[in-house]
């Protein structure tokens, strides 16, 4: 009975001092995430450093920082700079449509968008009066979310700048120090060894399958998308480039949400030559990377229908904010690779 209540006591102390730990990590969840995603990522680009500098040793101090400084050069930076372009643009956008004569505007152009186009079918279709349909009340809404998660990201740099440090220095730890880390969580979890090994794999094949099979393939999409729309001349291309990566998401219709309507408006607003350019760049960039880089991506990892992933986006954007477009799909992944484990030990 004593022995009991040692063990319950212990247990209650345990667990709260967890909680409490978690508590005072959370600030820094998101740095310990994307560390956690990016360690898994450039493994084998690890590895490789490793054999050059090293001879192989992967706990090496120098081939770990030379990893990460290339990481972060070729990588992390270009990110930074991305959301930079997308938060101005956004920033424009919305303060244009709040603006009345800009809305007067954009009205004036959608009606002569719609004209246009039922001349071009020799009035088959009749125009469309967009005075009555409020179409910037809708766009404006979705900027206000937008424009307020970026916000967050990019209204304090200081902030971001120490969260970037963070999970630069996770990293460094991560790649230099995981196969310790792991052993350690191995020896510490009450299941089977043979299980936590499976655990550890299914994830590992979950962040590959999720991360490059799904939204890094997304995000190549999108920043052909906006490349697109820069070289052809649709306006705030990083923007929409940023969308694309969410259509890109959605089964059978993907990026083409975004493309459509932007040879539309090359078509009717600039020259049918831009529109019919953008056309063949949709074609062939966009819808190749689709076609054989997805695949090859997603068959190296857990199966996982698009459209889960998709609900798993935008659930992780609503619950976790601007990581949830990681953190969702994460999550989904670690439930799946548990799944497939239980039913293997069945």
């Amino acid at each position: 009975m004593e022995n009991k209540t040692h063990y319950y006591f212990f247990l209650m102390i345990l667990i709260g001092v967890g909680i409490l730990t978690f508590f005072i990590f959370y600030t820094y969840l998101t740095s310990l995430l994307l560390a956690l995603v990016f360690s898994v990522m450039f493994r084998p680009f690890h590895r490789f450093i490793s054999r050059i500098f090293s001879k192989g040793e992967e706990s090496s101090s120098l081939s770990t920082f030379i990893t990460l400084a290339i990481v972060a050069l070729l990588f992390i930076t270009p990110m930074l700079l991305l959301g930079k372009q997308i938060y101005i643009e956004s920033e424009q956008l919305y303060y244009g449509l709040t603006d009345e004569g800009s809305r007067s505007t954009l009205i004036h152009d959608l009606n002569s968008l719609s004209e246009s186009l039922s001349a071009k079918l020799y009035g088959v279709f009749p125009a469309y009066n967009f005075d009555s349909f409020n179409i910037t009340t809708y766009v404006q809404n979705f900027l206000e979310w937008a424009f307020a998660n970026l916000d967050t990201i990019f209204s304090g740099f200081t902030k971001l700048a120490f969260q970037i440090f963070i999970m630069l220095f996770a990293l460094y730890y991560l790649l230099r120090d995981g196969g310790k880390f792991k052993r350690d969580v191995i020896a510490l979890s009450p299941l089977a060894d043979d299980y936590d090994a499976k655990i550890f794999s299914k994830l590992r094949q979950a962040i590959k399958s999720v991360v490059l099979g799904s939204l890094f393939v997304g995000v190549i999409q999108g920043f052909l998308t906006g490349l697109g729309f820069y070289i052809f001349g649709v306006p705030n291309p990083a923007l929409w480039g940023s969308l694309a990566v969410i259509a890109a998401l959605i089964p059978g219709i993907g990026t083409s949400l975004v493309l459509v309507p932007g040879i539309l408006y090359l078509f009717f607003a600039s020259t049918q030559l831009h529109a019919i350019g953008l056309f063949l760049w949709a074609l062939l960039a966009v819808g190749l990377v689709d076609n054989f880089l997805g695949p090859m991506l997603v068959n190296r990892g857990i199966q996982i229908h698009p459209f889960l992933i998709l609900l798993a986006v935008m659930g992780g954007l609503a619950y976790f904010g601007p990581i949830g477009f990681i953190a969702g799909p994460l999550v989904v992944a670690l439930l799946v690779a548990l799944l497939e484990i239980y039913k293997s030990t069945r």
